[in-house]
């Protein structure tokens, strides 16, 4: 109701300012000389500029029939009345209303056209990223489901046969497919639960201790990465949902882990900027290529870069990552780390430290 409310208050304004203008410009070529034909322009100018302009083809009827009273008010003798002396004039009335009665009715039928393109275009995309969705999740399942199948019918046709390393190698990659496939169903689970926002349970948090809880969460147990906490010059707090963060560190670490080589550094590190808390998860991989950071947290964009392991995920950690801080009233984003590799930085709100006695 207030929207609708809105729009009518703008609709009317938008009109009365266009004829308003016009109305002033007709009494400046009034005074240059300029002839009444000028003029009926002028308001035929501004009725398309109100069918343009404005939501519902009743504004640019009514301004069409206004321009017909201005004009023959203003500017018509005797002026200042409703009167007309020339027996042609009532004539001359029509065909202006007309005219702009017209010319509207042809730029409304033009902005619908325009409109309906839009949204065959916008329907016409939808499809497209539905349909490439669709083939990239056909495709990232289709990976890892077949090694678990293979590996699986392997040892249970062959079990003997197989050394016990071999053995251990095999329920190894099974397990971690079987990860692999978990985070990506969550991560597409909570894809679609943002379409309704992000439901936050904030409380005060240490940073610390959300940083420590998110290195438990770590996916691969036996990454070959050093990973690094960094030590806190002062104990910091923030306002924040701890499952939901913990959720974005984790996904941050696990990006440095699988692109990045095995014998990389990971340092996770936090500090006061302000009144915000910056935590950051920085690697000395190969860093991120310049034409990728600008999609980097959409939706399902994967770019050129490959995992570790060979593999192309969904493109919806950092999506989630994003949508999560800025939940928050934080803000993320990715930076070179010098000499090389890349380095992810969020925001939260800081909370002040208590001291008592």
């Amino acid at each position: 109701m207030k929207r609708s409310y809105r729009r009518f208050l703008l609709d009317l304004g938008c009109s009365l300012l266009v004829l308003s203008g016009a109305t002033a410009l007709g009494f400046l070529f009034d005074r240059w000389g300029f002839t009444n034909s000028n003029i009926m322009l002028l308001y035929q100018l501004g009725v398309l500029l109100i069918a343009i302009f404005t939501a519902h083809r009743s504004y640019s009827l009514l301004s069409a029939i206004a321009s017909v009273f201005l004009f023959n008010y203003f500017f018509i003798q005797p002026k200042f009345t409703l009167n007309a002396y020339e027996a042609g004039y009532p004539v001359t009335f029509v065909v202006m209303f007309l005219t702009a009665f017209l010319s509207s009715s042809l730029a409304i039928q033009l902005k619908k056209s325009a409109k309906e393109k839009e949204e065959a275009a916008v329907l016409i995309e939808n499809e497209r990223l539905r349909s490439a969705i669709l083939r990239t999740i056909s495709h990232d399942l289709r990976t890892p489901l077949t090694a678990i199948s293979g590996n699986a019918s392997n040892l249970l046709s062959s079990e003997e046969s197989f050394d016990a390393q071999t053995r251990r190698q095999l329920y190894a990659d099974i397990y971690e497919d079987a990860l692999w496939l978990t985070d990506l169903v969550e991560n597409l689970l909570a894809s679609t639960k943002l379409e309704n926002g992000v439901a936050l349970n904030l409380s005060v948090e240490l940073a610390d201790e959300i940083l420590n809880e998110a290195l438990q969460h770590v996916r691969s147990a036996d990454h070959s990465q050093t990973i690094e906490l960094m030590p806190m010059e002062e104990l910091l707090l923030v306002k924040a949902d701890a499952r939901l963060i913990v959720q974005v560190v984790t996904n941050l670490v696990n990006n440095a882990i699988q692109y990045t080589p095995a014998d990389s550094h990971i340092w996770i590190s936090a500090r006061r900027d302000g009144a915000m808390v910056s935590i950051s998860v920085a690697d000395d991989g190969p860093g991120i290529a310049p034409e990728d950071r600008e999609k980097l947290f959409d939706s399902f964009y994967v770019g050129e870069s490959r995992r570790s392991d060979g593999r192309r995920g969904l493109g919806l950690g950092l999506f989630l990552c994003r949508a999560i801080i800025q939940a928050h009233g934080g803000e993320i984003r990715v930076n070179d780390n010098e000499p090389h590799g890349a380095v992810f930085t969020f925001s939260l709100p800081a909370e002040e430290v208590e001291k008592h006695g």
